[in-house]
C-alpha cells in the first residue's frame, strides 16, 4: 500500500504539472468538499473534459492534496481563486502542511482573522528583522 501511495506523484506527473491545492478541512466537511470541488472543476473548465481532479492525502486528519490534472493554463488563475473560496466556505484552511507561500498569500485572510495575520507578521519581524528569510514569500 505504501509503495502505491509513494508512487502517486510519479504517476500524476505523466499528465504534466498539476494545479495543486494543499488544504486542511474539518473531517465533517471532507465529503461535501470532495463533491463540490469535482463539480467546480467540471463547471469551470467545461470545454476541457480531460481536466481531472484527484483528491488524496491524509484524509483521516483532514489534510488533503487536491491535484487538478490537465487543467488548461489559461483557466488556472480563475479556478485557483474559486477553489480557495470553496475551501474557505467549507471551514478549511487554504494551506495545510506545505505552508502558505507566495501563491496562497492573497488568500490567507480567507482562513485567518486579521489579528492572527498581525500576530504572524510580528513573529516574522521578531525572528527576521531584516526581512531576508523567504523575502516576499508570505509578507511583502
Amino acid at each position: 500500500m505504501w509503495r502505491t501511495r509513494e508512487s502517486l506523484a510519479e504517476v500524476l506527473g505523466v499528465y504534466g504539472p498539476p494545479l495543486k491545492f494543499d488544504v486542511s478541512l474539518p473531517l465533517s466537511a471532507i465529503s461535501g468538499f470532495a463533491r463540490d470541488a469535482v463539480a467546480l472543476v467540471h463547471r469551470h473548465v467545461p470545454d476541457s473534459p480531460e481536466a481531472l481532479p484527484l483528491l488524496f492525502g491524509h484524509i483521516g486528519e483532514g489534510n488533503l492534496h487536491l491535484n487538478v490534472l490537465r487543467c488548461p493554463p489559461d483557466r488556472e488563475p480563475a479556478l485557483y481563486a474559486k477553489m480557495m473560496g470553496l475551501i474557505a466556505e467549507c471551514g478549511g484552511n487554504v494551506s495545510s502542511e506545505h505552508g502558505v507561500g507566495s501563491r496562497k498569500r492573497a488568500y490567507l485572510g480567507m482562513s485567518r482573522q486579521a489579528n492572527d495575520v498581525a500576530a504572524m507578521r510580528r513573529v516574522k519581524a521578531a525572528l527576521d528583522p531584516t526581512g531576508y528569510l523567504n523575502a516576499a514569500v508570505l509578507f511583502d
